[in-house]
């Protein structure tokens, strides 16, 4: 019997940004006991082939979804090795695995609210949460009414430029997704202030940050882009998290590591679909954009190499691993990624350097 209902599947396949509709059709037509007949995932992709094959679906696709979903800690399937995991496999973090020289004075999920925090523990969890944001609508109640989100009017005009159907309903799904990250943040800092959102959202306002600066050029392409390399920058922040120190961040980047990993598959799914329907004119101009102006900037927003506030967090147990080695991970997938599209990663040390330096130039302009 395999472990996991057919149905469940569905369920949560059509609401996921990376909806692959062929998949859920094949799902439709295969008998329950074939289904609940397989062992194993890669015995249930082999029975699914011919199902798939009938609908345009692809098996590795398959495989990668049902991982994504269910594998550990997300289900009763086996750890994942796919790249398209909902949190990072092993193999990309295996390098970071060695110890950093950095003495950890808080475990896991040793603190579970607000009170009775140490004070040098409360100021860099602080900084933490003003850090990376996340709460781009402060208000959830009566005072929320005509307030929107900073993004409301570009996912307004990217979603007018979805090419079909089957995209249309994945930036609908990520949209719905976004918003319940917000959600999850506002609930987590109002539970330990309850003037926190309206502090961090007025903070990022005001605050710079250089990744920001990394704007598409409008197109339903370039935010195909920007999505499959930001968002997959987000999976491995929100990654960090999940060991956190603080419990109630650790309960909710669980979540959110899944939904991102869900969200840079959007954009590599869409990015995949362009490519396939493109002649080599488009690969190139794909190439260029990663080359010239995405990639320099993710590696950068990475952070320093000799980071303070990273040695800190990683002290407090709020983070695992320094900036450069989460940064070399994230490098390592994305050429298994780009790879898989015909496409080449930039060099490791000249995308750094070029995204380090363009960062530190925005920074001292904005001054």
């Amino acid at each position: 019997m395999f472990p996991i209902d057919r149905r469940a599947v569905q369920n949560i396949w059509y609401p996921a940004p990376d909806v692959i509709p062929a998949l859920c059709a094949a799902l439709d037509d295969v008998p329950a006991d074939t289904w609940n007949g397989c062992a194993t995932l890669e015995e249930l992709a082999e029975a699914m082939t011919p199902y798939l094959e009938a609908h345009g679906g692809r098996r590795e696709d398959f495989v990668w979804s049902m991982e994504r979903h269910f594998s550990e800690p997300y289900g009763p399937l086996p750890k994942a090795t796919r790249t398209f995991f909902a949190g990072i496999p092993d193999m990309f973090l295996a390098h970071a695995a060695d110890d950093d020289g950095v003495e950890r004075i808080a475990g896991p999920r040793q603190y579970d609210g607000s009170a009775d925090l140490p004070d040098d523990y409360r100021e860099w969890l602080e900084k933490l949460f003003y850090a990376h944001g996340e709460c781009m609508v402060p208000l959830f109640g009566e005072e929320a009414k005509d307030v929107g989100s900073m993004y409301e009017i570009i996912d307004e005009k990217i979603i007018r430029q979805a090419p079909n159907a089957t995209g249309r309903l994945r930036f609908s799904n990520f949209a719905n997704e976004e918003l319940r990250h917000t959600f999850l943040f506002y609930e987590l800092y109002s539970a330990y202030d309850p003037q926190l959102p309206h502090k961090i959202h007025q903070h990022e306002l005001e605050v710079f940050r250089a990744y920001m600066e990394v704007k598409t050029d409008g197109t339903w392409l370039d935010y195909a882009i920007f999505n499959m390399l930001a968002d997959r920058l987000g999976t491995y922040q929100a990654f960090e998290w999940v060991q956190s120190s603080y419990a109630p961040l650790a309960g909710v980047a669980l979540k959110i590591v899944k939904d991102e990993r869900g969200h840079c598959n959007m954009g590599y799914l869409n990015v995949r679909d362009f490519l396939e329907s493109s002649d080599e004119t488009g690969r190139a101009h794909v190439q260029k954009r990663l080359d010239e102006h995405f990639y320099p900037f993710h590696m950068a927003a990475f952070g320093g190499e000799n980071s303070r506030n990273s040695e800190m967090w990683r002290r407090m147990g709020l983070k695992q691993h320094s900036n450069e080695k989460l940064r070399y991970a994230y490098h390592t997938e994305m050429q298994q990624v780009l790879d898989s599209l015909d496409l080449t990663a930039p060099d490791y040390d000249d995308a750094k350097t070029r995204g380090l330096e363009a960062a530190a130039a925005l920074k001292k302009a904005a001054a």
